[in-house]
């Protein structure tokens, strides 16, 4: 098949699909959306008002200690969102302002360090200061300096022309690293192993080193007589390099979120030393 017949056969599939894939996406985006509204408000009445609304439900109550009842809840909802503070009732979230206010915090601080407040008592919120010691911060500035040497040194390997693979037949057998035509046993190996090297016993003996007996090099050099070597090392370099690009992908969500961590633990020391200070 030549490449314009796959070109169009790609373009034609995309068409095709395009309901469903949008249909799929916009399947997550709307339980992300939900998701998220849960986790900041802590319920879903909101959604659940329109879809009451929807079904011709009456919009408020006839009784008038019900609806301020009503009228309170969607109160406190609003707030968690607005906030992300876990007020459960009115005097939750006065209290949470108050306590806000006489210490100088902003809302936004509070809200992204919510899980470092111990929220069960709002007369006298406290500090979850196990979460932000300096052991636990040092730990998280380790995993985020290891993600992001990830990210320095897996692209260079992502790019590499050598293949890393090792014998079926000999497991125990160190892995090594093959290209299209020839095959090295370390990374920076300067005198890789060629088919040349392969038609004479003898040359062969400079390749014979600890992990690697005579018979492994033969088996090494029937690779090259595959008729299908090239094409298989081919296939073999997209899938490590998808791989490569996956941990890539990976390393840099991780280091994001290491990095809010780190972020979030500074903003907790410095309101919990502005309390300790008051």
């Amino acid at each position: 098949m030549s490449q314009q017949i796959q070109n169009d056969s790609i373009v034609i599939w995309t068409f095709d699909n395009y309901t469903t894939l949008v249909g799929f996406f916009s399947g997550i985006a709307v339980i992300g959306l939900v998701l998220y509204i849960y986790y900041r408000s802590g319920s879903l009445m909101l959604l659940r008002d329109l879809m009451w609304r929807f079904f011709g439900g009456s919009t408020k109550f006839e009784n008038s200690d019900f609806e301020r009842s009503r009228k309170n809840l969607r109160e406190v909802e609003h707030y968690r969102f607005e906030f992300n503070i876990p007020a459960q009732t009115l005097e939750d979230a006065t209290l949470a302002e108050n306590w806000i206010k006489s210490n100088s915090f902003s809302h936004r601080d509070v809200a992204s360090i919510k899980s470092y407040i111990d929220w069960s008592d709002f007369n006298n919120p406290n500090f979850k200061t196990k979460l932000f010691s300096t052991k636990v911060e040092h730990l998280f500035a380790a995993g985020l300096v290891f993600f992001l040497l990830l990210i320095l040194i897996t692209p260079p390997l992502a790019s590499t022309n050598y293949l890393m693979v090792y014998l079926r037949e000999s497991p125990d057998t160190p892995s090594f690293f093959i290209s299209e035509n020839n095959a090295k046993f370390s990374m920076f190996s300067k005198k890789p192993l060629t088919p040349v090297e392969c038609g004479s016993s003898t040359s062969l003996q400079d390749f014979i080193k600890p992990g690697f007996s005579e018979n492994d090099l033969d088996q090494i050099c029937n690779l090259f007589l595959n008729p299908n070597y090239i094409e298989n090392v081919k296939s073999g370099l997209k899938e490590q390099r998808a791989l490569f690009i996956f941990i890539v992908l990976l390393s840099m969500l991780a280091a994001f979120c290491l990095l809010v961590k780190l972020t979030r633990i500074r903003t907790a020391r410095k309101l919990y030393t502005r309390v300790e200070s008051i």
